[in-house]
């Protein structure tokens, strides 16, 4: 049953009580009742019944156990989800504050024309996205082949802890934005256009370098995380430049329905 596999992969319960939660699923059991007929050795069945009455998927009244409803025990369940990453988050922030308070005088500023250097996954992407940010006053965020991930930029956007005074972001002439979407991107500061020479997945900083994503090599590929980062100055400058040209001909977006 696709339903109990899911329960285990996305809800944390393991073979046991997720065999025992669908066969409560609109009868009261008792323990060695619900035992028989889901198959769960009776020797494991109290303890399961205990651990689905902590995770809020049974509830048990004078030795009968009856199920919560699915709505309701998942809903439970996807809410202490929310909140143990937001405390880990909250952790993690306030780690990061200190680190960097600590460490980010030892990194001091870039040093002129670098070697590029190739960047292989997300996390490493965002990472240089980041830096060129920190380093630049302008920039530009082109985004093809990689709006699927646009949601983990802007997220990662968020995070910056030096902005410049300009983000310029723009995308194909024919995609679509939703307006929450269009609103989330202004909210971070983004000015955003669309154009038809949007030809790569790039990111400039005046000061910071170019990150240039590396196409797919099937077009039925998903977005590959592997990017080129050029940490040339003068390259950037030259790149921006060309970059304001296409600007001034890319038509502001208001936004889909």
């Amino acid at each position: 049953m696709e339903s109990e596999e899911l329960l285990r992969e996305a809800f944390g319960l393991n073979s046991y009580e997720s065999k025992l939660y669908i066969t409560l699923l609109g009868r009261g059991m008792k323990a060695g009742e619900a035992a028989q007929a889901s198959g769960v050795p009776q020797s494991r069945t109290y303890d399961t019944l205990r651990s689905l009455e902590q995770k809020g998927f049974v509830v048990e009244s004078d030795g009968v156990y009856q199920s919560a409803t699915p709505s309701a025990a998942l809903g439970s369940r996807i809410a202490k989800y929310v909140a143990d990453f937001e405390a880990s988050l909250a952790g993690r922030q306030s780690a990061m504050k200190k680190i960097v308070v600590e460490l980010e005088p030892l990194a001091g500023p870039g040093h002129g024309e670098q070697e590029p250097v190739m960047l292989k996954g997300l996390e490493s992407i965002a990472a240089a996205f980041l830096e060129v940010l920190r380093a630049s006053e302008d920039a530009f965020l082109l985004v093809r082949k990689g709006i699927e991930a646009k949601t983990a930029f802007l997220g990662v956007l968020g995070q910056a802890s030096r902005k410049p005074k300009s983000v310029k972001l723009m995308i194909p002439a024919n995609q679509r934005l939703s307006q929450a979407e269009l609103r989330d991107a202004q909210k971070r500061g983004l000015e955003v256009r669309r154009s038809e020479g949007v030809l790569l997945d790039m990111m400039a900083g005046d000061r910071g370098g170019v990150i240039i994503g590396v196409p797919a090599r099937g077009k039925d590929e998903s977005f590959a995380a592997v990017a080129i980062w050029v940490r040339s100055p003068s390259f950037a400058m030259s790149v921006i430049e060309s970059l304001e040209q296409q600007w001034k001909a890319a038509r502001p977006l208001q936004g889909n329905p």
